[in-house]
């Protein structure tokens, strides 16, 4: 009796291990044929069958909707204003890194968000005053000073790039990529020249919009739009003087603030570095110390250069070289959010993604920053 259930046992277990491969058969097979029928997908609408594979939600949303498809509006945490959808997460973080990298002036400046059309900012000019007294003596009152407010306007600058209907069925192009590389490039270079250049009509006020005095002459006025920065001249019109030149670049270090030189740098455009790399001083040693290192910036009497395309070459009267801590001297107010509107309407067979933000930038502590101006000083 116990041999033939023992018999039993092994023909069940027998019959179940057949069963079992052919249903693994069967899968692979269907597995096979879904592997199929995802390549001609692939092919037909022109692009690689991506997994997702290391994507965010908003990711893969945003992938789907700008190839015309729906809006997942859990995945996306949009906010619908009449004006776009606000796209957060990993997809705006990777426009905002882009426009980092691209941007100089970013990467050293002061970096704040509002959720409002403005920023104030605080700003301590001073500090009470106070007086030497005997044990009897009278103690009149001090004067102090009190924190004052600096009100930073924000603005909005767009990307508009647009591609055929065509082109975008047929090729198998990277869509988001190529869309943030566009999008990234264009704010970038707007941002990098408004922030040295810009006028604050319409747009950031830049460093060089501010008027230049000699740097004995400075003063930290109260009236925001009225900062001025301590220049130092050259004499040279153009150019550094014949003789000791390499005392301008010492004479600005020196006038800036010692609580101001440990994060201190110089900024310039590349034309003007390369007239510095030729500077030596006395004992015939190169100011100028190149790095060899990759992602290092090469350094001048021991602090950073930023190189800023935007910075004006080395012409008659020209503020070519800023000296400070940016970090203390400028500040960038970024709108939360990136608005993207699709428009399949406007022009037929094409394309277009309306890319906007939000960004204002001004100088609020004038004395952290100085300037080197190719020129005499005014009399």
């Amino acid at each position: 009796m116990t041999h033939q259930i023992k018999e039993m046992v092994d023909q069940v277990h027998q019959e179940f291990t057949k069963h079992q491969e052919r249903q693994q058969t069967v899968l692979s097979d269907l597995d096979e044929r879904v592997k199929r029928a995802e390549t001609l997908a692939a092919r037909k609408v022109g692009m690689t069958v991506d997994s997702g594979a290391g994507m965010g939600p908003e990711t893969k949303a945003v992938r789907e909707w700008l190839r015309g498809g729906d809006f997942d509006r859990k995945a996306l945490s949009i906010e619908d204003d009449g004006q776009g959808v606000t796209v957060r997460s990993d997809w705006a973080d990777q426009i905002f890194k882009k426009i980092r990298e691209s941007s100089p002036v970013r990467q050293v400046a002061n970096n704040l968000s509002t959720n409002s059309n403005e920023l104030e900012v605080l700003v301590d000019r001073g500090e009470p005053t106070s007086a030497w007294v005997a044990e009897k003596g009278d103690r009149d009152p001090t004067a102090a000073s009190f924190l004052s407010r600096h009100k930073i306007a924000v603005h909005e600058h767009y990307a508009y790039p647009s591609v055929t209907q065509q082109f975008l069925e047929d090729s198998r192009l990277d869509l988001e990529q190529w869309l943030q590389d566009k999008i990234g490039t264009r704010f970038g270079r707007q941002e990098a020249e408004s922030f040295i250049k810009g006028d604050g009509s319409g747009k950031p006020r830049g460093i060089l919009d501010y008027d230049t005095v000699p740097d004995g002459d400075f003063e930290w006025v109260a009236d925001p739009s009225a900062y001025q920065v301590g220049a130092i001249y050259t004499g040279e019109s153009g150019d550094f003087p014949a003789n000791n030149p390499d005392n301008v670049l010492y004479d600005v270090v020196d006038a800036l603030k010692s609580d101001y030189l440990a994060n201190a740098r110089f900024v310039m455009s590349r034309a003007t570095m390369n007239k510095v790399r030729k500077l030596r001083d006395g004992d015939d040693r190169a100011l100028l110390q190149m790095s060899l290192a990759e992602g290092r910036p090469s350094s001048l009497l021991g602090f950073p250069v930023v190189i800023a395309e935007d910075m004006p070459d080395p012409a008659a009267d020209s503020e070519s070289i800023l000296f400070g801590d940016f970090g203390q001297a400028y500040t960038i107010v970024d709108r939360i959010g990136v608005s993207v509107l699709r428009d399949p309407y406007t022009a037929p067979g094409w394309i277009r993604w309306y890319v906007r933000k939000r960004i204002g930038g001004a100088l609020t502590n004038p004395e952290a920053v100085k300037a080197i101006v190719f020129g005499a000083e005014p009399s």
